[in-house]
């Protein structure tokens, strides 16, 4: 009966320890939007390498290893990662040559809307050992969604956005991105609903005549953009003065936090 309960033990113990060693203890970045994540969940400690656009991880000086699209093969190599984490954006080749030279690359898509931001957060969260924090975060960043939105009346909803994130051309928020789900979770309409492209011209955007334009800021770009729509005063965003910028860094990354920090700016927009 001992030597069972020995055997017993033995098999937990090597059974736990297996799963100790696939938790990856060396992990490399190669998006700013997982870089933020990885020291939202406080598990920077395990960030070896990431991009030069990386703000947290160049400020912490991590090891540069790609710029946007650019990764530097063999500099990620000699970190010895067993984990790199990518997007989209990655080429395609860049990736093939990693996983070529053994290294486990999983390459996560851009979210397209805050429910797939939340769940690429928790599923972070289990390749660094912290699912459960980032349950709780996620419960967190919910109920704060959802109280903005209890807080709206039902008569000021519906109003018309347009979303600007580009200048030269003109660049607008698409459906099916999670930036349309700062107008969609707002109970407005995104007037760019019927495009299948970005790029919209300004005629477009004076016909559709929106109520509230949020400019995404871009250098020198958003305050030229805000001045060029205030100056038009038949438009409906200009003779209201509803004409804001939002920062980019946040409103555009991915990351539970910098969407409902970004969410609660654009109902202060709308709704104030």
């Amino acid at each position: 009966m001992v030597g069972k309960k020995l055997i017993s033990i033995l098999i937990f113990c090597i059974v736990w320890l297996t799963g100790v060693s696939q938790e990856p203890q060396r992990i490399v970045s190669l998006a700013p939007s997982i870089t933020k994540n990885i020291y939202l969940l406080e598990a920077q400690d395990k960030l070896v390498g990431c991009t030069s656009y990386c703000t947290e991880g160049v400020a912490d000086k991590k090891e540069i290893v790609a710029s946007a699209v650019n990764v530097n093969i063999e500099k990620v190599f000699s970190l010895q990662p067993d984990l790199v984490l990518t997007m989209l954006l990655t080429k395609p080749q860049d990736i093939e040559t990693l996983k070529k030279l053994g290294i486990r690359v999983v390459v996560m898509p851009t979210p397209k809307d805050f429910e797939g931001i939340c769940s690429q957060f928790i599923k972070i969260g289990e390749f660094v050992g912290k699912k459960d924090f980032a349950i709780n975060l996620i419960k967190a960043e919910k109920a704060k969604v959802e109280q903005l939105q209890a807080a709206v009346p039902e008569e000021n909803k519906k109003q018309k956005v347009f979303f600007q994130i580009g200048a030269k051309p003109i660049f607008t928020v698409l459906p099916n991105t999670f930036m349309d789900d700062y107008i969609q979770l707002s109970g407005c309409v995104n007037i760019a609903a019927d495009l299948k492209r970005g790029t919209i011209t300004r005629e477009a955007v004076l016909l559709r005549d929106p109520d509230v334009i949020i400019i995404a800021t871009m250098g020198r770009f958003g305050e030229e953009e805000k001045e060029n729509w205030l100056s038009y005063k038949g438009l409906s965003a200009a003779k209201n003065k509803k004409v804001f910028l939002i920062e980019s860094d946040n409103a555009c990354s991915p990351t539970p936090d910098n969407f409902t920090k970004s969410l609660t700016q654009v109902f202060k927009f709308i709704y104030e």
